[in-house]
This record gives C-alpha cells, sequence and structure tokens, in this order.
C-alpha cells in the first residue's frame, strides 16, 4: 500500500451520471420503467480518483465543473469519498457535464452524454507546480487542453504519467500517448489507431512506436495485453480476469486505471499491479451503480488472494 503523503492527482472528466437498471436496452421508441436508478459523481478520471481514494491512497481531482446545481451535486457526493476536490475549478455560466445511463440485466449499457461547449477547456489556471509533490498523474482523453499540460508538467519534474487512453480523433490519440510513461488503452482506442491486425498486432505495433515505460490494453471480461519496456520475453504478457456473473460494467475501466495507479506508487511489480487491477474491475462490475462498485482495499485484498489460491499460486 501507499507509504507516503505524496498525493496521485487524476485529471479530466467530471460528470454527474444518471443511471437505470433495466431489464432490456430498447431498440425503438418506448416508455421503460427501471428496476433501480441512482445518481453520482462520475466520469473517467473522477471514478479512478474514487477507486484509488477507497483503496486507501491520497488522491486529487482536478476537473471543471458549472456553477449549477448539478455541480453542487457533484461536488456533495464526492465529499463522501476521500477525493481532494478544490482543484476542481467551477466554470462561471456553465453547465456541468451530465449522462444518462441504461444497464440492462447481462451488465451492457447504453450511455447518452452531454458536455456543454462554454465549460472552458482553457488550462491556464492548472496549479502546475504543484505536480512536483505529486507521486504520480493519471489523465484522461476528456479534456486534452489539462492532460497535455499535465502530462508535460510531469515530464519536466520526473513524475510517473499514466494515460487512460480511451477513443478520442487519432491524431489527437496519437500525440497525447507519446507524452505518458503508461499509456493504458481501451481495445477501440488501440485499433483505432492500427492497421486491420488483431488486437495483439495491434499493441505491438504501437508500442514499437513509442518511449513509453508500459503500453497495455483492456479487454473488458478477458483481462489485459500488457508490453513492458526492456521484457526479456515475447515482449507481450497477458492477463486474464477473474470469473464473474456482471451485473453493470459501467466505469469498470475507471476502476481499472485507478487501481493501476495505487499499486504502481505503492511499489508493486507490474504483474501484481495487472492481476489487482482486473479484479477490482471485475468487483465493481457485481454491482450495479457505476463508480459506487468500486472496492475497498481489504475486500479486494481478500478477492485477490482466494482467486490465485484456488490457481494455484503462492
Amino acid at each position: 500500500m501507499m507509504t507516503n503523503d505524496k498525493p496521485i492527482i487524476c485529471l479530466g472528466c467530471a460528470f454527474w451520471d444518471t443511471i437505470f437498471k433495466i431489464n432490456r436496452i430498447p431498440q425503438h421508441g418506448t416508455k421503460v420503467l427501471p428496476e433501480k436508478a441512482v445518481q453520482a459523481a462520475s466520469g473517467m478520471a473522477t471514478a479512478a480518483a474514487v477507486t484509488i481514494a477507497r483503496l486507501g491512497g491520497k488522491v486529487e481531482l482536478w476537473a471543471r465543473i458549472g456553477d449549477d446545481p448539478t455541480g453542487d451535486s457533484f461536488l456533495q457526493d464526492l465529499s463522501r469519498e476521500a477525493v481532494r476536490t478544490d482543484r476542481i475549478r467551477r466554470v462561471r455560466g456553465a453547465r456541468t457535464a451530465f449522462s444518462t445511463i441504461l444497464v440492462d440485466s447481462a451488465g451492457e449499457r447504453l450511455v447518452v452524454p452531454y458536455t456543454d461547449p462554454s465549460l472552458d477547456s482553457d488550462p491556464g489556471w492548472l496549479p502546475l507546480d504543484d505536480i512536483a509533490r505529486a507521486e504520480a498523474v493519471l489523465v484522461d482523453m476528456r479534456w486534452p487542453e489539462g492532460a497535455h499540460a499535465v502530462l508535460r508538467a510531469a515530464r519536466h519534474y520526473g513524475v510517473p504519467t499514466i494515460l487512460d487512453a480511451d477513443i478520442a480523433p487519432p491524431e489527437l490519440l496519437r500525440e497525447m500517448v507519446a507524452l505518458a510513461d503508461h499509456v493504458l488503452f481501451s481495445e477501440p482506442a488501440l485499433l483505432s489507431l492500427a492497421g486491420d491486425v488483431s488486437t495483439r498486432q495491434a499493441l505491438q505495433e504501437i508500442a514499437s512506436g513509442l518511449q513509453a515505460k508500459v503500453i497495455g490494453v483492456t479487454l473488458g471480461s478477458a483481462g489485459a495485453l500488457i508490453w513492458r519496456r526492456g521484457s526479456s520475453g515475447a515482449g507481450i504478457d497477458e492477463f486474464p480476469s477473474i470469473p464473474i456473473d456482471a451485473v453493470d460494467t459501467l466505469n469498470a475501466g475507471d476502476v481499472w486505471h485507478g487501481a493501476y495507479a495505487y499499486g504502481l506508487v505503492s511499489g508493486w511489480d507490474l504483474a501484481r499491479i495487472v492481476q489487482t487491477a482486473n479484479v477490482a474491475a471485475a468487483m465493481k462490475c457485481e454491482h450495479f451503480g457505476g463508480r459506487f462498485g468500486s472496492p475497498r482495499l481489504p475486500d479486494l485484498l481478500k478477492r485477490f488472494g482466494r482467486h490465485y489460491r484456488e490457481l494455484g499460486h503462492p
């Protein structure tokens, strides 16, 4: 576990989610009565930050929200988690980004997000000098101006950087992946940068052109593929996930990235980091409510230990 007082800084997406649990996502216009409904502060960087906090890490969220009632709800919800929020900027006259999400009986989801164009993207207000005291930074692709500034400042200060490389315009994605030490793709994002090849071939192709220390791709229920610079093996290691009955896959990738960041700053070896991130994401999927399914450290370690003992691992 983390042993010092330096924070992980998470920058990027801040959304207010309304999540409905339904039996089946409709294929045509109709009215659907949900079984359950929750509202939560969410978004990629936000859910990753909550995951880090629940695991016991010190974490700050750097993001933008509006000065509207939805922004009030966002901050109030995050106040229940140990996430530092005073670096969140409230943009005057703007609306906080929000989503409506349908989750079906198989755990799959339909996401309808909206971001107000007046939510100022200028990163000039960011306290970049504070990155010098950070243990690591984690950024997503949803605020590229801010992510670019933070990644460059972190490189200047010698602070490890993690990029949640999800779908974005290919030219922007290529620019961002060149700036991070740990580039962790979603499968659709990785394949968008490669030709008509397999996921493994795409990872090898992209890794050959980057200077990052670790380049990986998350594969949902299949786990993750990881390429590590200087590996003495074939170059790409496969890390299967654990078997579960999925209830809600929303924010699973964000939980994965948060757990990865926590393991990295805790000094774990790469295999343990990825295996633990796989277990954390799987545990999240067993619970409805997006990031509310993110596990606490004792539960995560217990599940991790039980799974690998069952496989005969020490």
